[in-house]
């Protein structure tokens, strides 16, 4: 028999046997429980649900290979609630009672079947204790054993320092750490590096420029014990410091000046560089990382000492826009938090739970619920952080048209944001009818069209989905003692046939308690099909809410119905829960496609009001809470339209006290941000730390920077690490102190020389027998080289700089220049600089020959060499040859050339002029100082940090 065949025998002979062998037939209540289980329901589970639903795949994060399983569900919600088989997901699934939920979803189980599941949730859902399950268990089911097994999750230890033999060596605390396992792999360190390298390795590391010749002829010169410490503190007190260590901060904020792709609207953002100058101002004041942290979530909810640290909400508003589609919008800023400052990967959960980490979709959508409960301003709202310019903001015609545009885009939608409540209640009774026909097993003919006043909608437009999810949701949660919809909850229960029969007791059962209004809709119009049902409700939905516009004409002060049976119809429509009753950006999932284009262009027209001036005030890109919060729900497979279980903003449960209580204080963002860096979080400090050691080291401890998750790398040092997280927590948090203890290590100064003894035992240096040497990143790299040519501007801040990076003309730091996300330049590409679509954990680095084509022909290397040439020539005569090649080294290289090198500049530089003075008498022998020049500035002792 072939293999195919011979498996749908078995499963045939299986499900034959679970609905004709076992005793009794089909009187399942003459049934052990334990052997009704064994011999009904086990095979059932096993041939029809657990393909999609077992130990390698979770269709909708549901198993059913355990009753632990069954009970937790997926993402609706438990599968099995025993004794309950009405609020049973499982049974509503096998009775295809719900258009978005028929399971299996090709062949349907017949009534055999249907009804020995039923009956077994309605015994209890007995399942033997000895009965195999798998051996597999979902991490959301072992979150305290994760807790504790897992080195992320565990509390940050107080280490004590190991024993070592080579004393001699350790100079702190992190050399024993280090020196500890490297002796424990039978490894020794590396040497110190020369002084003239530590002096350039730091300036390098802090800066991101390299030492003036003078600075390393003082320091050379100094022999003072403290003059390491000295030199640290002096870097560490210079601007450059913030704009270096600022730009690695802005890789994990994805940070950019424009939104990314956007079909409809303007592409920059007026106002993201005041975020990008926080960022800087914050590194250079040491800000303690419990409020650089704080500041970026929850900064408008705080006291302000500073109004400038509003801009630090750039942190959640300056990502990619997504074609400003909402959800995705969220989704950006729970990953950028997360990912960003917990080393989570939360995004993962959003439309199951994650497959790894203990992070369940009801974590992703608590958080989900902070944000959406967030808002941003406008532009014309957005908060003046600094003393107004008097240039631009006294200026009427400014104002003027920054009413006008912003009025426009209000009024606009306030208009949709009514139009579609007012559709919602007006047309109640072609939902309810398409609702109805949605349902297999009451479907009397074809689905019916969704009317509304701006036209018949197709069934998968944005609107018809949004509304018809929004009644569904509503229907499927109302009870049979519901006084409007206890007929509606009795009657969808039943078969089509048994309908007209059971309407009349469903009244008489329900007398005095359904509202005397629906009593009678129903008494005059006795339903035979719930289509006739949906009809009666339609019905007296749109008579309420005609009423209601009636009312309101005559007096619109109303606030509802004297007539108490009438009001409790209109609540359906106008209360807190009712499904037309939305906030105003809610609304916006509802917008037809040209309606969302319409109003993004004139939010665009706001913002162009600021990009066409010059010199207004700063602005931040806020947040604000909510006034009317709304309640979140788990969207089902991270469908917006399909609402699960309703979920309170929280923090994630993992990282959480088992008794800890919802966020209460508006969105929650504020506790969210007290949560993140509370001490008891185990995450965020040892995320900061790696980083900072990573972006010094060249790689962290942990090798996944943003992911400390179940399948991250180990950390190389555990105990290194909460070394220096316990430490860093306990002394104030201060990044600078952090660098201090990191550069002040014997682990950082040694040589970067290759020991091929270690390498074989430790080809990645993992385990720091010696320096890693580094190329320099873009920025530094182009900084650098117009540092030494003496082009290099001041530090600045302000609007961005729209130069091209390797325009010639540009002085900037790089910093400061326009980053477009959506025209990211080639040459940023090339050179490895992340994507700011995203959060970026660390810096690939690759070798490709576009890096040395731009380095031997860029106009800006060349503008470089020129600026430096032409400095050159002013500063020292023509004849003066060693003392030109000495000028250039000490400028680019930070050091004299040695002897070797003299001649062989010599020799370059008199063949080259020999040969210019005879093809051009007349000309002046420039060029081979130009040419000696850009050597020194593409030379691998300049491009490297050694």
């Amino acid at each position: 028999m072939r293999p195919d065949l011979r498996h749908q025998f078995v499963c045939a002979f299986l499900y034959l046997g679970m609905l004709f062998l076992s005793p009794n037939g089909a009187d399942a209540a003459q049934v052990d429980g334990d052997q009704f289980f064994k011999s009904k329901i086990r095979p059932l589970l096993f041939v029809n649900c657990r393909g999609c639903h077992g130990e390698k795949k979770q269709e909708g994060g549901l198993r059913v290979d355990s009753r632990a399983a069954l009970l937790k569900g997926g993402e609706r919600g438990p599968a099995v609630v025993p004794s309950k088989p009405q609020q049973s997901l499982l049974i509503r699934a096998v009775s295809r009672g719900d258009h978005d939920l028929e399971m299996p979803p090709d062949e349907p189980l017949n009534k055999s079947a249907v009804l020995a599941l039923t009956h077994w949730v309605k015994n209890g859902a007995p399942w033997p204790e000895n009965d195999a399950t798998s051996a597999t268990t979902a991490p959301l089911d072992r979150v305290a054993e994760i807790r504790q097994s897992h080195w992320a999750f565990r509390p940050i230890r107080n280490t004590v320092l190991p024993d070592v033999r080579n004393t001699s060596w350790v100079q702190s605390p992190i050399d024993q750490f280090v020196l500890a396992k490297l002796e424990s792999a039978g490894l020794s360190p590396s040497p110190r590096a020369d002084r003239r390298t530590l002096i350039r390795r730091a300036s390098l590391d802090l800066i991101g420029l390299p030492p003036a010749w003078e600075q390393v002829r003082s320091f050379l010169q100094d022999e003072s014990p403290n003059a390491f410490a000295n030199l640290i503190d002096e870097l560490l007190s210079r601007p450059e410091y913030g704009e270096h260590w600022g730009r690695h901060w802005l890789d994990v904020a994805r940070y950019a000046d424009t939104k990314g792709y956007v079909d409809a609207g303007e592409r920059k953002y007026p106002f993201a560089w005041t975020y990008r100058d926080w960022v800087v101002r914050s590194f250079n004041r040491d800000l303690p990382y419990d409020r650089f942290v704080t500041a970026q979530i929850a900064a408008d909810l705080r006291p302000l000492n500073d109004r400038w640290d509003l801009a630090a909400l750039g942190f959640l508003t300056v990502g990619q826009r997504y074609n400003f589609f909402p959800h995705e919008i969220i989704d950006d800023r729970i990953d950028v938090v997360t990912r960003g400052l917990m080393g989570l990967t939360v995004g993962c959960a959003r439309c199951h739970d994650h497959k790894y980490d203990p992070i369940g979709a009801t974590d992703y959508y608590a958080l989900y619920g902070v944000f959406a409960n967030s808002y941003e301003p406008t532009p014309d709202e957005m908060p003046i952080i600094s003393e107004p310019d008097a240039a631009v903001d006294t200026d009427k015609t400014f104002h003027q048209e920054l009413r006008e545009k912003a009025g426009a885009l209000k009024d606009r939608r306030q208009k949709l944001h009514a139009q579609i409540q007012h559709e919602m209640r007006a047309w109640a009774s072609d939902y309810f009818a398409y609702i109805v026909e949605t349902m297999p097993q009451h479907r009397t003919q074809a689905q019916p069209p969704l009317r509304t006043e701006r036209g018949v909608l197709r069934e998968k437009s944005a609107y018809a989905r949004g509304a018809v999810a929004r009644w569904r949701q509503f229907l499927e949660e109302r009870t049979d003692d519901d006084p409007v919809f206890a007929v509606w909850s009795q009657l969808v229960k039943l078969d089509r046939e048994q309908i007209s029969q059971q309407v009349s007791q469903v009244l008489d059962v329900g007398t005095g308690r359904i509202n005397p209004i629906v009593e009678q809709a129903f008494h005059r119009n006795q339903p035979a099909t719930m289509r006739d049902v949906a009809r009666v409700y339609g019905k007296l939905l749109e008579d309420t809410e005609q009423l209601w516009r009636e009312q309101l004409t005559h007096n619109p002060a109303a606030h509802g119905f004297d007539d108490s049976p009438r009001e409790q119809l209109r609540q359906v429509l106008y209360g807190r829960n009712a499904p037309p009753v939305m906030t105003l950006d809610e609304s916006e999932d509802f917008y037809q496609l040209d309606e969302s284009t319409d109003v993004r262009k004139r939010f665009a027209d706001i913002e162009r009001v600021f990009l066409s001036v010059k010199n207004v005030s700063p602005r931040a890109m806020s947040m604000a809470d909510r006034s009317n919060l709304m309640e979140q729900y788990v969207f089902v497979r991270g469908n917006p339209m399909r609402r699960g279980q309703r979920v309170e903003r929280r923090f994630i449960q993992l990282l959480s006290e088992d008794d800890s209580e919802p966020f209460r204080k508006g969105s929650g963002r504020s506790e969210l941000a007290a949560a993140i860096v509370s001490p008891k979080n185990p995450l965020t400090a040892r995320v900061l730390v790696n980083r900072v050691w990573g972006w010094h080291f060249g790689r962290g401890l942990v090798t996944t920077p943003s992911d400390f998750g179940i399948r991250s790398s180990p950390p190389s040092h555990p105990e290194l690490l909460d070394y220096l997280a316990r430490r860093f927590l306990d002394e104030g948090r201060s990044l600078k102190d952090l660098h201090r203890w990191i550069l002040r290590s014997n682990a950082w100064q040694q040589i970067t020389d290759d020991r091929p003894e270690c390498r074989q035992v430790d080809p990645e240096n993992r385990l720091l027998w010696k320096m890693n040497r580094r190329r320099l990143e873009f920025e530094s790299m182009r900084d650098s080289m117009l540092a030494v040519s003496g082009r290099l501007t001041p530090a600045g801040g302000g609007p961005p700089v729209e130069r091209s990076p390797d325009d010639p003309a540009g002085t900037h730091r790089t910093i400061y220049g326009l980053l477009d996300r959506e025209l990211l330049p080639g040459l940023f590409r090339v050179f490895d600089f992340p994507s700011p679509d995203i959060s970026s954990p660390q810096r690939s680095r690759t070798t490709v020959p576009q890096q040395a084509l731009f380095l031997l022909n860029n106009p800006f290397v060349m503008a470089q060499a020129d600026a430096l040439a032409d400095e050159l020539n002013l500063t020292l005569g023509p004849t003066d040859t060693n003392g030109r090649i000495r000028y250039l080294f000490r400028r680019i290289l930070s050091r004299d050339p040695a002897p070797d090198e003299i001649r062989s500049v010599v020799r370059l530089a008199v063949r080259s002029e020999s040969t210019i003075s005879e093809e051009m008498p007349d000309s002046t022998p420039a060029l081979p100082w130009t040419e000696l020049a850009q050597v020194l500035l593409i030379s691998n002792e300049f491009l490297f940090a050694d």
